[in-house]
């Protein structure tokens, strides 16, 4: 068995940061692997370097080694063996011991040899493997990305992983990563994963690199993306149980997800401008996700649960959770406790209404009931609308008439934020005003675009999804929000002839908006 070496000098680890970053890849001719295969739990091959190297190497009294990656990071240097010399190239046989390798699924390896005065000849390759056997550099995958023990990320393994589509996936059980951010550049995706199932999924494409660089004072080459995946535990995980306690059970891992710009001493939280994807592993297979499992978001401030869209997907008898929002925090997954209310039993929309309340989404108003006739007024749709898209209820309204004091005041400006609501043109909201059905409307098409998918029609398409109902002229302003409600299937008229759209709207009609809403940008399942 060869020497085994575990290597964890912070010299060497900059050493080859800095050449994979700043060296070209040029000495193909000069040095390389071959004949790698594994068999039995161990991996054996040859690495090669020309009769010009070797003798270099020789003069200096350095031996030929191979360093050794595994997928977190843990970094080994393995010595090797002269086999035979041939056509100017001199081959060493080098193996990974039994006792190693089955511990990986998958390993890189590099070989380089130092010294100022060769540096600008590193030869940079990989080879990496899996339980199927070997997979070259022609093989399907760029090979995986090389995580440190520090979590400082590989910048040219990263940039080869980005290449082929723009996606890539980093495995590592490692909480905190450093992403350098001009290994990001051109990137659409960025997925990371631990051994426990839960990723994090960064659309990448969508960073402003450069504005982040600036914001934080430093130049996009010195620019590092930290990203946090954390399992909550201490006093944090306490806290989150109490909360979880009120309203049923957790049925998955609570982490903290984080992403940040670092540079020069400075962080700024990084908003990526669209809904950013994490999955968490339930502890249980689900067959019905219909009624009471959510995803929620903590808030810490508050000490309470709120909704976050989420979707459930069964495969191989294990069900994950996909929380999608565009924010940090601490999330989770809870199977809520059934919701009733006495006043929705046999009621048109008492489906949807029990949904949006195991979501927790809607309240009742009280003695077990709902009030399903009962008109809602416009602050109490905006709330709903923000607990929907799964938004902090928090920041100052611009609107002359929400008093910072007032509980919907919070909802109303993140609303107006998303772009939701606009109020008047006197500077006023109306919040206790009863909100229409055109109204509702409008604002759930807006949260639509908020949501990512906008739906703009064209005017033929507006005479086309408005042409069954006589009361179409009557819609003003709303009229084509309306159209597109009705082309979404959203809104469905009154009756089969009239949208009735200066009618007010009472909670059932909102609530089922809402989880129409919700299923048509896929927000639940």
């Amino acid at each position: 068995m060869k020497k085994l070496v575990l290597k964890k000098t912070a010299g060497l680890i900059v050493l080859l940061m800095t050449i994979t970053m700043l060296v070209p890849i040029i000495a193909f001719a000069s040095a390389g692997f071959q004949n790698i295969t594994s068999s039995n739990g161990s991996v054996s091959g040859q690495v090669y370097v020309s009769q010009d190297v070797y003798d270099q190497l020789k003069s200096q009294n350095n031996s030929v080694q191979v360093e050794v990656y595994a997928e977190n990071g843990f970094h080994w240097t393995i010595d090797t063996t002269y086999s035979n010399s041939a056509a100017g190239s001199v081959y060493f046989d080098f193996d990974v011991p039994s006792n190693v390798y089955p511990e990986y699924s998958k390993l890189r390896f590099n070989y380089f040899y130092p010294g100022s005065d060769v540096i600008s000849d590193v030869y940079y390759d990989r080879n990496y493997y899996g339980s199927g056997g070997y997979y070259g550099g022609g093989g399907s995958s760029s090979g995986p990305i090389v995580v440190f023990e520090n979590g400082n990320v590989d910048a040219a393994s990263l940039i080869a992983a980005l290449q082929a589509d723009g996606t890539a996936t980093i495995t590592t059980d490692i909480e905190t990563l450093y992403l350098p951010a001009n290994a990001l550049v051109g990137g659409k995706s960025l997925t990371i994963k631990n051994s426990e199932g839960v990723t994090y999924t960064l659309p990448i494409g969508a960073l402003d690199l450069r504005k982040l660089a600036d914001s934080v004072g430093v130049d996009l080459s010195t620019l590092v993306i930290r990203v946090d995946m954390k399992k909550v535990t201490g006093d944090d995980a306490t806290e989150v149980a109490n909360a979880v306690y009120k309203v049923g059970e957790s049925v998955a891992p609570v982490y903290d997800f984080n992403v940040v710009a670092q540079g020069s001493g400075k962080e700024q939280e990084v908003n990526f401008g669209q809904y950013v994807s994490r999955q968490l592993p339930l502890s249980e297979t689900v067959t019905d996700t219909t009624y009471n499992l959510t995803g929620v978001m903590f808030n810490p401030d508050t000490n309470e649960l709120n909704f976050v869209p989420t979707t459930f997907a069964t495969e191989d008898g294990k069900t994950t959770a996909t929380l999608m929002r565009n924010g940090n925090s601490i999330y989770t997954v809870v199977n809520v406790k059934p919701v009733s209310f006495t006043d929705m039993v046999g009621n048109w929309a008492q489906k949807d209404v029990t949904t949006l309340a195991s979501k927790l989404i809607v309240e009742g108003t009280g003695a077990n009931k709902f009030e399903p006739k009962r008109n809602i007024t416009r602050a109490e749709f905006a709330a709903m609308v923000v607990r929907s898209l799964g938004l902090d209820a928090s920041g100052t309204a611009s609107f002359k008439d929400v008093a910072s004091n007032q509980w919907y005041a919070g909802s109303v400006a993140a609303a107006a934020d998303a772009g939701i609501i606009k109020g008047y043109e006197d500077g006023s909201f109306k919040p206790n005003a009863n909100i229409t059905r055109k109204e509702v409307a409008a604002m759930v098409v807006r949260a639509m675009a908020y949501a990512g998918k906008d739906v703009k029609l064209s005017d033929a398409d507006v005479s086309a999804a408005l042409a069954k109902y006589t009361d179409a002229a009557s819609l003003g302003w709303a009229k084509a929000e309306v159209a597109a409600a009705i082309k979404s299937g959203i809104v469905l008229g009154q009756t089969s002839t009239q949208v009735v759209g200066d009618a007010n709207a009472n909670r059932a009609e909102a609530a089922t908006m809402i989880i129409r809403f919700l299923s048509n940008v896929g927000f639940i399942n």
